[in-house]
């Protein structure tokens, strides 16, 4: 079974009784309409009218008749060539573009934002990385794993939004390796049975380090389920587009507050104890999903956030591995 909407193809293979060869089309969201509404156990039985082209579906006593449009006349994904190959852990490849897909822009006009880029990267010690980014221009999502065996003269690439959407979901099924090829514009991922051909976007990405700060030397050691709930809670008390919340962070405990002037100058605060090693307190806004989403993709107890200022951005990690950052942006409150 193959679909397209011509920027993504996915292949699947599944088992079943051949009487005869052949190959055709078939309305994908009728059929799928209608496996939904039938017996979980049941036959589904294909027939194609020669005459007609139809297909005719017979499920027990139920018969659909179908058109179809030649086979001819779909898209092929399948002319790929010069390749460049590399095996990559499931686990693995699912975290890199988990941990960042949050962070994706939906803005049309910087177009070279809706997606994940996936680079080769050589740290600061010379060890090779394979590197996931997302940015919105307002937060920064990155994800680094070692450096996959084929990979080491891959070039930066742009996987769009829906398509690591759709890598993600057959990944959350799948454990093994994943086979990942690369070709003029497009990607392809092997993953178990299936098979998705994606385009690439077409753009440079931005120069993601120089927002990344080099300088933020005071450390904020919080529980991170503390956090998320005191964030929500504080800002329930607002409307506004941005549920702006504001941080005053002191030697050990954190205020998180949120107030709304649309809803007549409502406040909300609450205290949290935490571990901050800043000789003077810091004050700093933030926008509340940026945090949350943040928040969110780390799966540690902790979450360590450090800052320079009440002005610069600050950066937020898991307290266990630093291979998983997110920059987020001040704002004023």
């Amino acid at each position: 079974m193959i679909a397209t909407d011509m920027d993504i193809c996915i292949q699947d293979k599944i088992s079943g009784e051949v009487k005869e060869a052949g190959v055709t089309t078939i309305p994908a969201g009728t059929l799928y309409e209608i496996v939904r509404k039938i017996p979980e156990n049941a036959d589904v039985h294909f027939k194609q009218d020669k005459s007609t082209d139809a297909i005719l579906i017979t499920v027990n006593s139920s018969e659909f008749n179908l058109p179809t449009i030649s086979a001819e006349e779909f898209p092929s994904f399948e002319d790929i060539s010069n390749t460049m190959k590399f095996k990559i852990s499931s686990e693995i490849l699912r975290l890199l573009l988990d941990k960042t897909r949050h962070a994706i822009s939906n803005e049309e006009t910087r177009y070279y934002l809706n997606g994940v880029y996936l680079h080769a990267h050589n740290a600061e010690d010379s060890s090779p990385l394979l590197r996931a980014v997302a940015t919105d221009g307002h937060r920064l999502a990155r994800a680094q794993t070692v450096l996959p065996e084929g990979c080491e003269n891959m070039p930066g690439i742009i996987i769009p939004k829906k398509t690591v959407a759709e890598v993600i979901k057959l990944l959350d099924s799948y454990v093994g390796e994943v086979q990942v090829a690369l070709a003029p514009n497009k990607i392809i991922f092997a993953i178990g049975s299936s098979v998705i051909t994606s385009k690439l976007i077409d753009g440079k990405f931005p120069d993601y380090e120089r927002v990344i700060p080099k300088n933020n030397d005071k450390t904020l050691e919080i529980s991170r389920n503390n956090l998320s709930k005191s964030i929500d809670l504080v800002i329930s008390i607002s409307s506004d587009k941005t549920r702006a919340v504001k941080f005053k962070i002191e030697n050990k405990k954190v205020e998180i507050s949120a107030s709304s002037e649309i809803n007549g100058n409502a406040k909300g605060q609450q205290e949290i104890d935490a571990k901050f090693d800043g000789n003077e307190p810091i004050v700093i806004g933030f926008n509340s999903r940026y945090v949350l989403d943040s928040l969110s993709a780390i799966d540690s107890d902790n979450v360590m956030i450090t800052f320079s200022s009440g002005l610069g951005a600050a950066i937020a990690a898991d307290a266990n591995d630093n291979n998983f950052i997110y920059i987020l942006m001040p704002m004023q409150v």
